[in-house]
């Protein structure tokens, strides 16, 4: 479902910013799939943007442009929703059919709904590519949630898990509320009210073929995902069964020596991906959901605190406690460096 016009729309926006010289040529492999070809030339336009300008706004530029209207057809399964909540629930069950790098949770937790984005795809996060991602998915997100139903509506607040850029005054005027920057894990919070809320662009019908059309692209689509890919998808949405090999093989109709061999012609292996995923979702479980350290360690399917412990402290260099009260930011409003 990822459609050639999110990278026209990201190379009409790299066009206009003059510290961007030259734009990569896209490569037309005859063996490649057109929805794999324009995956990779997207990731390839963003890399060369911030290799020629690292302090660029160009994800916030873009997230801009980004609306229900421009979009492809996922964009409007989305907007052809009946409440904002039918939409927020496809848009993180839905997302990685678009084989992208990112992954997003939603939570409802005493009055508020929040959607964090976590990488789980990726060995290292790689700042610019997540400032740009989280620009572009909040921005596209607030964006069309004022188009659609109301210029005023705005977020309780919103973590961003990089530091403070000089163009934070664009980030201000975007999101109009209180915004904290450095924190483990980026997420937007709202009113739970909002879930309720219909989308004036409902219709049924379209809905029914646009969700249908998300289905059989998937189809076509899923043969192309990496395995590896296909893997983490399935340890992020069924922790803590995944982090079981013989679960995991089972899921993927494969034997555990055939899902450890797979996964090794694509340099990785069981092991490895059972680490990406945990890291990101340990930042989930603590931040996001607020679970305590003994729920969050069999949510990551830690048989012992011990063995958690020991995995939290080779991945963020310091333990869950320590980690949490260097992060208590993230849930104290009135100490927060806030903007």
């Amino acid at each position: 479902m990822f459609s050639d016009i999110y990278f026209r729309l990201l190379l009409d926006v790299m066009d206009k910013d003059p510290n961007i010289q030259y734009t990569p040529s896209r490569s037309n492999k005859d063996s490649e799939d057109p929805t794999v070809t324009s995956v990779k030339y997207y990731g390839q336009l963003i890399s060369s943007a911030y290799k020629q300008n690292p302090g660029s706004n160009i994800g916030l530029v873009f997230g801009k442009h980004m609306s229900p209207i421009n979009g492809c057809d996922f964009s409007r399964l989305l907007s052809t929703a009946q409440q904002v909540g039918q939409c927020f629930n496809l848009l993180v069950n839905q997302y990685h059919t678009l084989n992208l790098k990112l992954f997003p949770i939603l939570h409802t937790h005493k009055g508020r709904v929040s959607i964090s984005i976590i990488f789980p795809y990726q060995n290292e996060n790689n700042e610019d590519e997540t400032r740009f991602c989280n620009e572009t998915f909040y921005s596209y997100c607030l964006n069309s949630l004022r188009a659609l139903i109301d210029n005023n509506i705005n977020p309780l607040r919103v973590h961003l898990n990089f530091s403070k850029p000089l163009y934070a005054d664009q980030l201000e005027a975007l999101f109009r509320c209180p915004i904290v920057y450095d924190s483990p894990i980026s997420m937007i919070e709202f009113s739970e009210d909002i879930m309720t809320r219909e989308l004036p662009s409902w219709n049924k019908s379209l809905h029914e073929v646009y969700l249908s059309r998300a289905q059989e692209s998937w189809k076509a689509v899923k043969r192309l995902q990496s395995f590896r890919y296909r893997a983490v998808t399935i340890l992020m949405t069924q922790a803590p069964n995944g982090f079981n090999g013989q679960y995991l093989a089972e899921e993927m109709s494969i034997s555990i020596r055939g899902l450890q061999k797979r996964l090794s012609a694509e340099g990785s292996s069981f092991s490895h991906i059972c680490q990406l995923a945990r890291r990101e979702l340990a930042k989930v479980c603590l931040f996001q959901l607020q679970l305590n350290l003994e729920d969050t360690a069999f949510t990551l399917g830690f048989q012992t605190q011990a063995s958690f412990r020991r995995f939290f402290k080779g991945q963020f260099s310091m333990g869950p406690k320590e980690y949490l009260t260097k992060h208590a930011i993230m849930n104290n409003t009135e100490t927060a460096q806030v903007i």
